[in-house]
């Protein structure tokens, strides 16, 4: 997805402004010192978290919410629609993943699976509702077929399927960040339909809903990430409230709470790639005398060496991640006196890192969404390049000033900052619910403040590198 950001880019700004770095306009010169930013970023989260302490008591308060019915009528119509509409969306997407044009910036396919819907729909999803579990049309599809069949009810799945999950979460992130099928309309095509028999083979051996609710990456995103939202469709009623308060009282799985983990790792991971730190890594392989000899024979044989270390680079941020996150919850348990499992604290915390796993989703990504959204107007005008003007000719009109270094530096110290602050109060909301005493609760956040400052700082170094350097 990336790669297809480095192309956009090259067209927009090819001839006098070729000077531009990391994909943005101009370097942002920061007024002050980066440190101080970083300091500033980390003090904040600090103070939120001594805030809470001294102020939030109570959870019932942020859980207020207020309720609306939707009428049956409405719903009766307005469900099958949209459902409609998401699948006509879905046939879209595979006719020109088929017989649309082949450069990625030009079909439709490419540019709204991994703009709109992989980077916009996630943000839409946590920041305002969850339509994804309402208008799925992959269970719309799954369904229907399902008719045909006769397929388990009412099996309680084995404790393994929940890891399906994971893996899948971390094959898409691989998709995405690694290999080249992220830029192939046909292997988009491809993976869609090899989704979808999975799907209906796990649904048929497992039953539909066990399959769904354990195994599927993508229905265990969005469902997460709803929680996170303003607001909540279920049951035919409209629920507002307080954003993030969903989360409050959520029990999870061992698994779910890696899911989260793995989450903020992918992202983490995009990152730190276009840091100094990545660089320094590819620069320390490539001048390994140790390593060379093994990368020569591996590039005799085929192998993509960049592709290599790129997923080894992936694995091994998301290996990091893991073991960070479990010496947080040792450390939280040792901190509250071990009054309860280590297994509770690792669980019951890991719903609080949703918000950081949004923000460096919304930082990481707001300057692509931004520029390569835009190509979305000429793709769906012309989505099989038959010469077609559905929507006007819109062909190179991509304003690329649309967004300046200036400005995606402040949406991520923003982003960031109220991420990691959202995350600290839901840690200390869940924190009373653990623990029996108020000072085994502040103390069991001690390690938490900690982390979290730490994190903040970090975070906010790597997503400024391709700004400010």
């Amino acid at each position: 997805m990336r790669r297809l950001l480095c192309v956009i880019t090259l067209i927009c700004i090819a001839g006098p402004n070729a000077g531009w770095a990391h994909a943005f306009g101009q370097r942002y010169d920061l007024p002050l010192p980066l440190g101080f930013y970083l300091a500033g970023a980390g003090l904040t989260v600090a103070l939120t978290f001594l805030g809470s302490i001294l102020f939030l008591s109570a959870e019932e308060g942020i859980r207020h919410s207020v309720s609306v019915r939707i009428p049956t009528r409405l719903s009766r119509i307005v469900g099958p629609l949209f459902r409609t509409m998401a699948l006509l969306v879905l046939a879209l997407i595979m006719a020109t993943a088929l017989f649309g044009p082949v450069p990625p910036t030009q079909n439709f396919s490419n540019i709204f699976v991994w703009v709109i819907w992989w980077v916009g729909f996630v943000l839409f999803t946590a920041l305002v509702i969850d339509l994804w579990s309402s208008l799925n049309p992959f269970a719309t599809i799954i369904d229907a077929i399902l008719d045909c069949f006769q397929p388990r009810q009412n099996l309680i799945p084995p404790e393994w399927i929940d890891w399906l999950a994971v893996i899948g979460l971390i094959f898409l992130s691989w998709i995405e960040l690694v290999s080249d099928w992220s830029e192939s309309p046909r292997a988009m095509a491809l993976l869609i339909a090899l989704y979808t028999l999975g799907l209906f083979f796990g649904s048929i051996w497992f039953g539909r809903k066990a399959w769904f609710r354990s195994a599927d990456p993508l229905t265990q995103l969005f469902s997460l990430l709803g929680r996170l939202a303003p607001i909540s469709l279920r049951n035919n009623r409209l629920e507002i409230r307080l954003p993030t308060s969903g989360l409050i009282g959520h029990s999870m799985t061992v698994s779910q709470s890696v899911f989260v983990v793995t989450l903020i790792a992918i992202v983490l991971f995009d990152g730190i790639s276009e840091t100094p730190i990545w660089s320094a890594i590819l620069q320390w392989i490539t001048e390994s005398h140790a390593l060379r000899p093994w990368l020569l024979a591996l590039r005799e044989h085929g192998v993509d060496l960049l592709k290599l270390i790129r997923s080894i680079g992936l694995i091994c941020t998301i290996l990091i991640a893991w073991l960070l996150y479990t010496s947080l919850s040792l450390a939280i348990w040792w901190a509250a006196g071990r009054s309860i499992s280590h297994t509770n604290i690792f669980t019951g915390f890991a719903a609080s890192l949703l918000p950081i796993a949004v923000a460096y989703h919304l930082a990481h990504y707001v300057f692509f969404l931004a520029l390569a959204g835009q190509l979305i107007v000429p793709a769906l005008s012309d989505p099989f390049d038959l010469g077609w003007t559905l929507l006007g000719d819109n062909r190179g009109m991509i304003e690329v000033g649309i967004m300046t270094a200036e400005d995606v530096w402040w949406i991520s110290i923003i982003a960031l900052v109220t991420g990691h602050a959202l995350s600290v109060l839901l840690a200390h909301i869940e924190a009373g619910r653990l623990f029996a005493s108020r000072r085994q609760a502040v103390l069991s956040q001690l390690p938490t403040m900690l982390f979290m400052v730490t994190l903040t700082s970090f975070s906010l170094w790597v997503l400024s590198q391709p700004v400010v350097e």
